[in-house]
């Protein structure tokens, strides 16, 4: 095969990649674009929480095609390896993987060097490994190495490009993703500071690289608070006048995190304060069956009833396309669920991966076999059944999810119905938490000018 075929091979398996993550994940927010070269060699370095999702976000976010390192033994899967061999991906050989292959890590961080070289963009992840915690994990030297001897070899103007990816909630279908890039790091500049010194150099950027990305990514300096984090976003959500832009909740997500940092480091008594009295208000909910985002604590009588209302209008009206969308789809979607379980690792890490890695080939083959056997019948009804199903099953998706909504609110609703009392002592127990949460905001807003118009 030659270098062009290979190049729209992979041109055109890269583009259907990204179009099926993107239906997966159709909000994604960039804030930053324009500080990624489109014409300088870069090599982008995000935070990793999301398995072979994060790679085609940042390749979305660049807007220029991007090479990555991957774990080697990934190239071995049957359904994984192939792909990521014709999209140029480079194994990366780790110790905890293999501890006899490391040495080899060497070698791929020269091809990634070389990528740089050449003038193009490198992706890695400088955590060396996927996580589900709301924190940056210990950046590793490999991303320096490459990008110093990559300007050591004769490479002009190689910028590090540090980037936070953010899920709204990574497992669900139509979710939203936060993308936030940060100053680049000029490594000619870096060399000169370090008057050529590579290894000096290496051990700088690192430590430059770690600070920015921790500027960027949702990070809390103490990983045990991460249940607090949870309770805070729902507490404490985004002002009334915020831009209301796909990234919106991680945005606020981010600012609480910083929130927690600043005041556990300035002012731990107070910090505990709160998070004893959140943990009150968690356990007495947990009382009456209610969780802490229950909606009849977010809602008076009449706007639960309105929701109510609303939500059983929208579940008559779409009744006869959601329930024809369930039953075309009923046999791939319990297939795609049950083989992509039995792939996934703990936590929530690869679940949005492997539904996707096996939901894109039974759902072709499930829709190509419906067509051909109503093509016996009427050629007009398959052709018409293939355009419709994609829709009709995005209705049945929003469908049971309103559905889901509806049952729990009226199932809540009617528990407190007669407990009115103990419901109007919880919501000012929550008005009470929410008056100070609400001052130290205020405070911390007064401490920084990071938002998202200020920010790069």
């Amino acid at each position: 095969m030659s270098n062009s075929e290979f190049g729209e091979r992979r041109g055109l398996i890269r583009w259907a990649v990204r179009w099926f993550v993107a239906v997966y994940y159709p909000r994604v927010e960039v804030a930053g674009v324009e500080l990624i070269s489109q014409n300088q060699p870069v090599l982008l370095c995000a935070n990793h929480g999301n398995s072979l999702i994060d790679p085609v976000i940042i390749g979305i976010a660049a807007r220029r095609p991007v090479r990555f390192m991957a774990k080697a033994p990934l190239f071995d899967h049957p359904v994984i390896g192939p792909p990521m061999s014709a999209l140029g991906m480079i194994p990366a050989f780790r110790g905890s993987d293999d501890a006899k292959q490391v040495r080899r890590n060497l070698e791929s961080l020269d091809v990634g060097a070389k990528v740089l070289v050449d003038g193009h963009a490198m992706g890695i992840f400088p955590e060396g490994k996927s996580t589900d915690h709301a924190h940056l994990e210990m950046i590793r030297s490999g991303a320096a190495r490459m990008a110093i001897q990559a300007a050591e070899e004769g490479a002009k103007g190689v910028q590090v490009v540090p980037m936070g990816i953010a899920y709204e909630r990574k497992e669900q279908f139509r979710s939203s993703v936060l993308v936030r890039i940060a100053p680049p790091i000029d490594i000619d500049e870096l060399l000169r500071e370090h008057e050529g010194d590579g290894r000096r150099a290496r051990h700088a950027l690192t430590t430059e690289l770690e600070t920015r990305l921790k500027q960027v990514v949702v990070h809390l300096d103490e990983p045990a608070w991460e249940p607090w984090l949870d309770d805070l976003e729902i507490l404490v959500p985004p002002p009334a006048d915020a831009d209301r832009t796909p990234g919106r909740l991680l945005w606020q997500r981010k600012t609480i995190a910083d929130a927690m940092n600043y005041f556990l480091k300035q002012d731990r008594p107070r910090a505990e304060s709160i998070a004893g009295q959140i943990e009150e208000y968690r356990g007495q909910l947990r009382a009456v069956g209610l969780q802490i985002d229950s909606p009849v604590m977010r809602m008076n009588g009449l706007q639960t009833l309105a929701r109510m209302t609303w939500n059983l209008f929208l579940l008559i009206l779409l009744l006869v396309p959601a329930m024809l969308g369930t039953l075309y789809h009923i046999l791939p979607f319990v297939l795609v669920r049950l083989i992509a379980s039995r792939m996934d690792q703990p936590g929530r890490l690869t679940i949005s991966t492997h539904r996707l890695l096996v939901g894109v080939p039974v759902y072709l083959v499930w829709y190509a076999a419906v067509t051909i056997c109503l093509m016996f019948y009427e050629p007009r009804i398959a052709w018409l059944s293939l355009i419709a199903a994609p829709f009709s099953g995005l209705v049945a998706v929003y469908y049971w999810r309103r559905a889901r909504q509806t049952i729990v609110l009226m199932y809540q609703e009617s528990r407190l119905l007669l407990r009115k009392a103990e419901l109007k002592r919880l919501r000012q127990l929550k008005l009470a938490l929410s008056d100070r949460l609400a001052e130290l905001a205020a405070e911390f807003a007064g401490t920084t000018s990071d938002s998202p118009d200020s920010s790069s």
